[in-house]
């Protein structure tokens, strides 16, 4: 028996070599209600008698095409929201096939090569507003037909993003959404659900990440590599607990294998009872002999339930060497210096018990088109972090632009967190050249920002830091209550607080 679900997706096809008459077929039916709901009667009727039935009725006509999708998108509405519940359930078996091909295999549609048909997640089951349609009066170049579907979502086997370095051709690489399925004890559609964020810059000493620069091919490299910071980090862990965190991240290449393993250790401590859901800990790891810049996520027991590699090198230009005091082995200030990693090829969106959707955007991948902003656009995510070394986090910087960017593009939560180390290299080119009103004294390590119910308005935006001099306890955190926050000024005037 055909199910509802691969369909679904001949008929998206069709509407997507259509684009822009189906963009004029939504603007007319907008206009002509009684028209649009004849329609969707009749495809309504016909997907009770089967998806062949459907098919045979939508033919090749566009506005039964489109009607034919739309009624599918209703049918999985119930799967979609917890709180849409139908008495009746037409195709019961069919209904029974899609809760079991997205437990098995994270897909409602039988063939992978079309990618993943995804469940939607209506407002009724977010506590988020975001993005439900695209206005079809909207930008051309912009809208796509599977905006006009509230229940379901195709995340596509690929995606082309920008090149890797300057004349470098655009690369391909493989879009996945993981869905963790295990029981879940918070509910994140819960509109009073406050969850605890903390972060732990880790590197905190400018031995804590040093870096290592090199000559190659005629150009100057740079390699971060943190030391064991194992105990710090266990600490951290358990004093967040204490404190009742939910979510907990280090920044980008802050952990090394040891300390990763002292991460895991102090979770299955607290695994029992506790607070925390999630850690995300960026890292730094060999494989195949080369360096590779990663983030993992960890559940509350330790247990790795998955990883996002870095997309984008952060190579550097004049002003960023002299701003982290990069020199050569002759005490020469450097004039560029590439970051040394291969890149991923992957990107992976996760869908998780007791969060929600998350997706991860090392350090350069927020500031890039792709994939950041088709991500926080187009995938509906709840949560889109970003690990980052950098010298500090102000709402006057790149972090601030881009995150708010994201956040508004998105209606997502983001959240950027950041290490210490490179604020002492910045202090001390600082320092050398007079520069004494720009010295940091404290360190911004995260930002956070809540969405506003009009694009047009400014996100709201928690920063948090630690004393450079004191960075004590070590980690900092910040109940997710974003009334209490200011809007991210606009120019930005002042830095943390």
């Amino acid at each position: 028996m055909r199910h509802p679900a691969d369909l679904f997706m001949e008929l998206w096809r069709r509407l997507l070599e259509q684009r822009d008459g189906v963009r004029t077929l939504a603007h007319g039916l907008e206009a002509d209600h009684a028209r649009a709901g004849r329609l969707a009667d009749e495809a309504a009727d016909r997907l009770r008698q089967g998806a062949p039935a459907l098919d045979e009725w939508a033919g090749s006509q566009l506005d039964r095409t489109l009607a034919a999708a739309q009624a599918i998108d209703s049918w999985f509405a119930p799967l979609a929201s917890r709180y849409d519940f139908r008495n009746d359930d037409p195709l019961p078996a069919e209904r029974l096939e899609a809760r079991r091909r997205l437990n098995r295999d994270g897909r409602l549609n039988a063939d992978p090569a079309d990618g993943q048909l995804i469940l939607r997640p209506g407002l009724l089951a977010r506590a988020m507003n975001f993005r439900e349609t695209a206005p079809p009066d909207g930008d051309p170049e912009a809208f796509d037909p599977v905006d006009l579907f509230a229940s379901l979502l195709v995340v596509p086997p690929g995606l082309t993003i920008e090149a890797e370095r300057d004349g470098d051709p655009d690369r391909r690489i493989a879009v996945e959404y993981r869905r963790i399925a295990t029981v879940s004890d918070q509910d994140p559609s819960d509109p009073a659900w406050r969850p605890l964020i903390g972060v732990v810059p880790l590197a905190q000493a400018e031995d804590d990440l040093p870096i290592r620069q090199f000559r190659r091919d005629g150009e100057d490299w740079y390699d971060p590599t943190p030391r064991d910071l194992g105990r710090r980090a266990a600490d951290a862990v358990a004093g967040l607990a204490a404190q009742g965190a939910t979510f907990i991240l280090f920044p980008e290449v802050s952990a090394g294998p040891d300390t990763v393993s002292a991460i895991r250790q102090a979770l299955r401590t607290q695994a029992v009872g506790g607070p925390i859901r999630y850690a995300l800990v960026g890292v730094k790891e060999e494989v195949a002999g080369r360096p590779r810049n990663r983030a993992i996520l960890l559940d509350r027991c330790g247990r790795m339930a998955g990883s996002q590699t870095k997309l984008h090198c952060w190579d550097l230009d004049s002003d960023q060497c002299r701003s982290y005091d990069l020199r050569d082995r002759n005490g020469r200030l450097l004039d560029c210096a590439r970051e040394d990693i291969e890149t991923g090829d992957r990107f992976i969106l996760f869908e998780l018990p007791d969060f929600g959707r998350l997706a991860v955007a090392i350090c350069e991948d927020l500031g890039r088109t792709e994939p950041s902003a088709w991500i926080a656009s187009g995938m509906m995510v709840d949560w889109l972090v970003t690990p980052v070394m950098d010298s500090g986090l102000t709402t006057e910087r790149w972090q601030a632009k881009e995150g708010a960017a994201s956040s508004r593009a998105g209606y997502c939560r983001v959240i950027v967190a950041n290490s210490m180390a490179l604020s002492h290299r910045f202090n001390r080119y600082c320092r050398a050249n007079g520069e004494e009103d720009k010295v940091i004294e404290e360190c911004g390590v995260a930002l956070l920002f809540q969405p506003r119910a009009s694009q047009a308005s400014a996100p709201h935006i928690q920063c948090l830091a630690l004393s450079l001099s004191d960075p004590a306890p070590g980690y900092v955190q910040a109940r997710w209550t974003p009334g209490d926050w200011p809007a991210l000024p606009d120019p930005a005037p002042e830095g943390c607080e």
